[in-house]
């Protein structure tokens, strides 16, 4: 949740961007949240 509002990471849409393209940090996921998020990338790299 960011400023009350439910998001999503869809992480079957990775695009690869340089780090000069990358604004301000807006928010953080909890630590059990981001551990779901590198679930599903792994996934969708085929790394499990």
């Amino acid at each position: 949740m960011l400023n009350g509002v439910q998001h999503k990471a869809l992480a079957n849409q990775i695009t690869p961007v340089s780090k000069q393209r990358v604004g301000d940090r807006i928010g953080k996921l909890s630590k059990s949240d981001m551990q779901l998020v590198e679930q599903a990338i792994k996934l969708q790299l085929d790394l499990l």
